[in-house]
Order: structure tokens, then C-alpha cells, then sequence
């Protein structure tokens, strides 16, 4: 039972709704019995007034004495008593000082056991003391039989001088009986808005549950090899922002999904070539094919294609480590000049070979950088042999250090060859991406530059491709150490 989140939320909703409108319901229906009981009692409290005031009208004589009599006034006040008791279904009586009932209002009474049965003499004697001494009386009492009895008293004044007391008397039951009507009246249109409510609560829960529906079976969709499958962006503004969370995710999954194949692919490639390769010359030498004076420049190759698996397999291992965070920095201040010094020198035969014009230009002696000493080596290495591969012989090969600002140093390792095509740009840093102009064919693995960008992504710094206009060139920073003087070297 309510399984699901549709279920949930109509249930939670509608169960509010039943709830606000049974308190509203209660609460207006106490508030309308209560308003209806207080403007009865006025409305019998004014009609004991007008009948108070005629009865004082009789004169010098006393109220004793006028009761006993059979005049024209008394028919009146018969007659008034017989619409009040019409009107509001109530009974009239007019008492002296001592209690007295006029007699054609006692005969009234006689003649209507219900209203004798909710009379009650304490309660009558106790109102009368209270309305003799010149206030008006409202009273409520209530019986086990006959339920609660509404009695409003005003006193007959002659004179400054209460001289008997005016009591209209009715039950509960007739009040309610009139509002009675109208409460049911109000308790219809509770259940009809309430009903109105549940089915506008049911479309909006509906309209909210079914893009989340939507979404969870782009899910499983996905889920089940499907990484081109887009969730609906619909419903309310929450559920369009999980939506739009949930394509990007769905893209960028999907981006990668055509990585990683890619990446098998080419992975797949450069194995299959070199091993080709050796299988090919190996078999020949083998057979006969290859003859045996020429046996020792096919192994050179043999061997030379082995060096280029390996190297292949080493860079995917640092890759891979790099990705799962296996790999550490180990941080510590060095002379960056003296680091780019001794990977130049290791290069001096290519150098020398092409004949290159070499200019380093350094900002300061010595440049203290803070770094992971070793991975920064790489990179100068991995971006200086790039250099080499594509600068003609007799060009130039420029490596300057510049300051950004306080904390930054900036490196540039720039040659005078062909410019790097703007379409190439963009692609540089990916895995075993290679174009000629691209500056990372030959006979590299084409691993070079994205482990160079993943060191400085590690770093927390960068490495972009200079737009030259002619030329080719590379940028990475670094941060800079606080320390002036460089550390001692240590023996490797």
C-alpha cells in the first residue's frame, strides 16, 4: 500500500485537505451556532423590552392590581406573547414583585406541557432577585432532559422602582432546528470543495511525479547501455533543474563512454603495430626469409619497437594512476633555471645536430619554484622533445621564464616551425591524438602532452598552447617559492 511516491503524496495531500476542512468545518459551525444563539437573545431581549415598557405604562396603579384586570392593554400583550411565541418559538411570562403570574399568560403555559417541563421554579426565583434589583438578565441552564434553556429577564420600571420583570423563555432545540438548515447547507459546500480540492491535489501531484517518472526511466534506460537517452526537461522548476542535472550527466557519460572506446581503439592500435612489426621480422628471420647477414639491423628494429611498447605501457600505467589518484606530488622548492638547465643539457647532440640557435632567457636568477621537482621535469622533457621533432635544422629553440604576478612564473618553450593548425588546438592534450601539425606525431605514443597536462592539472596550474602566428609554442606555470636561495643540490 503506497508504494509509490504518487500514492504518498495524493494520500499526504488529501489527508491535509480533510483535515483543514474538517477543522474549518467545525470551527465554522461552532462559530455560526454561537453568533445565531447571541442575536437570538438580543432579539428576545429587545422583544421583553418593548413588553417591559408597555406594562409600565399602566399608571399609579400597581402592577398587582393591573394584572388582575381585563383590559385592551392586556388582549395587546396576550396577543404579543402569542407572535413571540410564533415568531421565535418562545413563551412570555409577566410576574409582580412577588413571583405572580398574569393569569392569561398562565393559562397560555397550561396549555403547553413542553414549555412547562423546562421551567424551572430555583432557576425562575434566583433570575427574578437579579432583575428586581434593576439589571437585565441573560441565562443559559442546562437540563438532563430537556437539554439547555435559553432566559432573558427584564425588569417592569414605574418610577425609578423595578415593580415585577418581564422573562422570555426558550430551548436550544428550536434555536438549533433554524440554523440546522443552514449548517448542512455549509457541510456541502466543505465536501465540495474538499472533493474539488483532492482532484486539483491529484493533477498537481501527477503533474509532479510524472517527469521524476520520466527521469527514472532515462535511468534504467541508461542503465542498460542507452547513454543516449535525455530525460523530458518539464514540471515544476525543482524537477526541470534535475532534469537539465541529469542530461549534462547523461552527455557527459556518454562523452566518455566514446573516450573510452576511442582510447581502446588506439590503445588497441599502437599495440597491434609494433607487435606486427616484431611477429613480421621475427617469423622472416625464422624462415629464412630474412637473411642471416641482415639478422642484426631487423633486431635493432625488433628492439627499437620493444623500447616503443614499453614506453607506451609505461605512460597508460602513469595515466591510469594519475586518474585514480594513486599518484602523489611530492612538493619541495627548486631552481626552476637550473631544472630547464639540465634537461637542455641532456638534448645539447639533438641540439647541436640540427644546429639550433638556443635562447634562454630567465626573468631572475636564481627562480625558486614550489613544485613536485621530478613530474616538472617530465613536462620541460616532454614539451622540449615535441620542440625538437618539428623545428627545422638551423631554427631556433626559445625557452623564457616570466613573472605573472607575486606567486606566479609562467614558462614558455617555443621554436620557429610550422604554426599549429587552430583546429589542432583544441585536440592537443587528448589521448593519442596526433596530426602532423599537431606537433605530436612521429614516433611517439602520443600519451606526452596529456600526461604533462595532468601533471599540471595535479599542480593546480596550467598548460596551454601559445597562439603564435609562426612558430609553435607551449605555456605552464608554477607557483612560486618564498624562499630566495636555492637548496643544496643532493647527490642523485
Amino acid at each position: 500500500m503506497f508504494q509509490s511516491m504518487f500514492d504518498r503524496l495524493l494520500a499526504l495531500f488529501m489527508l491535509v485537505i480533510l483535515l483543514v476542512a474538517l477543522i474549518g468545518g467545525a470551527f465554522s459551525i461552532v462559530s455560526i451556532r454561537t453568533n445565531m444563539a447571541q442575536t437570538r437573545m438580543e432579539q428576545l431581549l429587545a422583544q421583553a423590552r418593548d413588553i417591559a415598557f408597555l406594562a409600565s405604562r399602566v399608571g399609579e396603579s400597581t402592577l398587582a392590581d393591573y394584572l388582575g384586570q381585563e383590559t385592551s392593554t392586556m388582549a395587546y400583550l396576550s396577543w404579543k406573547a402569542q407572535m413571540v411565541y410564533e415568531d421565535y418559538g418562545a413563551y412570555i411570562l409577566i410576574v409582580d414583585r412577588n413571583g405572580l403570574v398574569m393569569d392569561n399568560m398562565q393559562s397560555a403555559l397550561q396549555g403547553s406541557a413542553d414549555a412547562l417541563e423546562t421551567l424551572d421554579a430555583d432557576d425562575m426565583a434566583e433570575a427574578l432577585k437579579q432583575v428586581l434589583t434593576g439589571q437585565e438578565v441573560q441565562t443559559r441552564v442546562t437540563h438532563a432532559s430537556q437539554g439547555a434553556v435559553f432566559t432573558v429577564a427584564v425588569p417592569i420600571m414605574q418610577n425609578d422602582v423595578a415593580r415585577g420583570a418581564v422573562f422570555i423563555h426558550t430551548s436550544s432545540q428550536i434555536i438549533e432546528s433554524e440554523y440546522r438548515g443552514l449548517l448542512i447547507q455549509i457541510a456541502i459546500g466543505f465536501a465540495l470543495a474538499a472533493v474539488a480540492a483532492m482532484f486539483g491535489t491529484a493533477f498537481y501531484t501527477r503533474g509532479i511525479v510524472r517527469p521524476l517518472t520520466v527521469i527514472t526511466g532515462a535511468a534504467e534506460d541508461m542503465s542498460r547501455g542507452k547513454l543516449s537517452t535525455r530525460a523530458e526537461v518539464t514540471g515544476v522548476n525543482e524537477v526541470r533543474q534535475l532534469a537539465g542535472a541529469f542530461n549534462v550527466m547523461a552527455e557527459k557519460l556518454e562523452q566518455m563512454e566514446e573516450s573510452r572506446r576511442e582510447f581502446v581503439a588506439n590503445v588497441s592500435h599502437e599495440l597491434r603495430s609494433p607487435v606486427t612489426s616484431i611477429h613480421g621480422f621475427v617469423e622472416g628471420m625464422l624462415d629464412g626469409t630474412i637473411p642471416a647477414e641482415e639478422s642484426q639491423r631487423y633486431l635493432q628494429i625488433v628492439f627499437d619497437e620493444t623500447n616503443r611498447m614499453k614506453r607506451l605501457i609505461a605512460d597508460l600505467l602513469q595515466l591510469s594512476r594519475m586518474d585514480k589518484g594513486v599518484e602523489k606530488l611530492e612538493i619541495s622548492d627548486f631552481d626552476l633555471n637550473e631544472l630547464i638547465r639540465r634537461v637542455i643539457i641532456g638534448r645539447m647532440s639533438d641540439i647541436e645536430r640540427k644546429k639550433l640557435d638556443l635562447q634562454l632567457q630567465f626573468y631572475e636568477e636564481p627562480c625558486m619554484a614550489r613544485a613536485d621537482s621530478d613530474r616538472i621535469t617530465q613536462v620541460v622533457h616532454n614539451i622540449v622533445d615535441n620542440a625538437l621533432k618539428f623545428v627545422p635544422d638551423n631554427g631556433r629553440l626559445t625557452i623564457r621564464t616570466s613573472l605573472l604576478h607575486d606567486s606566479t612564473v609562467a614558462v614558455d618553450i617555443e621554436n620557429d616551425g610550422d604554426p599549429i593548425a587552430p583546429e589542432h588546438r583544441a585536440h592537443l592534450f587528448e589521448r593519442f591524438y596526433k596530426a602532423d601539425k599537431a606537433h605530436t606525431s612521429g614516433h611517439g605514443t602520443g600519451l606526452g602532452l596529456s600526461i604533462c597536462k595532468q601533471i599540471m592539472d595535479m599542480h593546480g596550474q596550467t598548460l596551454e598552447v601559445l597562439p603564435l602566428e609562426t612558430g609553435a609554442g607551449f605555456r605552464f606555470t608554477l607557483a612560486l617559492s618564498r624562499r630566495k636561495e636555492p637548496p643544496m643540490l643532493q647527490a642523485r
